[in-house]
């Protein structure tokens, strides 16, 4: 057998060779660079947000006790240390153990301003802010509405709501406004005094029978029983006395959770009247997983001290296990766009890690504190409450 290398090179193909020659060094040049290239990018790239299906979000519990009828004690109502330096607006205690309302961060504290959030005109319509931030004319509305606080708070509190919606405010004013709105609320919603020309709460008599639960259901009272005895500062339905007046709430309650600021407000009634009620810190999912969108409660979901398991791990934490996650609240969310109606695994609840509040630690639902969630627990239901996530 003769070797290639051995057969004699006629004069015609010696130019070929020639170039071949010259070419082999630049072809290795240039796949020596590729794989320098896409050894690169193979060890530099970032594993990316996981997409929806493939973050395992909490489950809806299974079951749950429910709370005795008549609790002895109402829950009381504190003021969290707001995150991020933001004011959170909540509900003024209204008992003689109920803690002193935390001051306001000093002035020249770094205030965060939520970034303009999409407002909900309806069921699953969503437009963006009508008006652009101008904090020159916000605050000469800012003091327009304070005006207002000792003469008319129910007009008071609408400027506020609207003020604080518009966007118009720098982070200092917006958390005075905040502050105002707790401070009017704690007067106008979490108190038995029922204010004249507030479209919010009306006054009732107790007749003979009557349990918190049967006066919220024949008055139709779009919200839990016991924000009843919430507003009204009673310790237990025993409290109760034929004649007697007190405040029911007359319209439904929805929520607005904004995660750029990880702050969750709660609006009573809809549309240009609307007026905020209170404002929380909330935990949301990891990796951004906490889906966006319009929500309702999802039928028969609300629970109280509910049972877990968690689906990543499959530990299992019964109903009084204080190191159950989700905490002694859940309310299941129902998606109603196109985009988040497969979401059957979120929720609200509490927690057992408050310093998860204000962070990406969930695995997609919207976590608070134990004392914030139980309102919430109060003040949505089904099918009278919507749930806007916005970015």
């Amino acid at each position: 057998m003769t070797l290639e290398s051995q057969v004699p090179r006629t004069p015609h193909v010696q130019p070929f060779a020639a170039a071949r020659s010259k070419l082999i060094p630049i072809t290795l040049a240039i796949v020596g660079s590729l794989a320098v290239v896409g050894g690169t990018y193979y060890f530099s790239r970032s594993e990316g947000t996981p997409s929806a299906d493939k973050v395992a979000a909490n489950p809806i519990p299974p079951a749950a006790v429910v709370a005795p009828a008549n609790p002895e004690v109402m829950p009381e109502v504190k003021l969290q240390q707001p995150q991020q330096q933001v004011a959170l607006v909540q509900a003024a205690p209204t008992t003689a153990t109920a803690t002193a309302t935390p001051a306001l961060p000093a002035a020249n504290a770094t205030a965060v301003v939520p970034s303009p959030a999409p407002t909900q005109t309806a069921l699953g319509s969503v437009q963006p802010p009508s008006t652009m931030p101008s904090p020159v004319a916000g605050a000469a509305n800012l003091a327009s509405a304070r005006t207002l606080l000792a003469s008319d708070p129910v007009g008071a509190r609408l400027a506020l709501t609207q003020l604080i919606d518009s966007r118009q405010l720098s982070g200092a004013d917006e958390l005075a406004a905040l502050q105002a709105i707790r401070e009017v609320n704690a007067k106008l919603f979490f108190s038995p005094m029922v204010a004249p020309g507030d479209i919010v709460t009306k006054s009732y008599t107790v007749q003979s029978g009557d349990t918190l639960a049967k006066i919220a259901r024949r008055s139709g009272v779009q919200a839990d029983w016991r924000i009843i005895q919430r507003i009204n500062g009673l310790k237990s339905e025993k409290s109760l006395r034929v004649g007697q007046s007190i405040k029911i709430p007359v319209t439904a309650f929805h929520a607005e959770v904004s995660k750029s600021s990880y702050i969750m407000r709660v609006y009573a009634g809809e549309g240009p009247t609307r007026v905020m009620i209170a404002a929380f810190p909330v935990g949301l999912g990891e990796f951004d997983s906490t889906p966006t969108g319009v929500f309702m409660v999802r039928p028969k979901s609300k629970l109280i001290n509910p049972e877990w398991k968690n689906p990543r791990t499959g530990e299992s934490f019964a109903a009084d296990d204080p190191k159950n996650p989700i905490g002694e609240r859940w309310i299941g969310l129902l998606g109603v766009e196109a985009h988040n109606q497969g979401f059957k695994g979120i929720g609200i609840h509490g927690t057992v890690e408050p310093d998860s509040i204000g962070k990406q630690a969930s695995m997609g639902c919207v976590r608070m504190g134990d004392r914030d969630v139980e309102m919430i627990y109060e003040l949505l239901t089904e099918p009278n409450s919507t749930i806007l996530i916005a970015p």
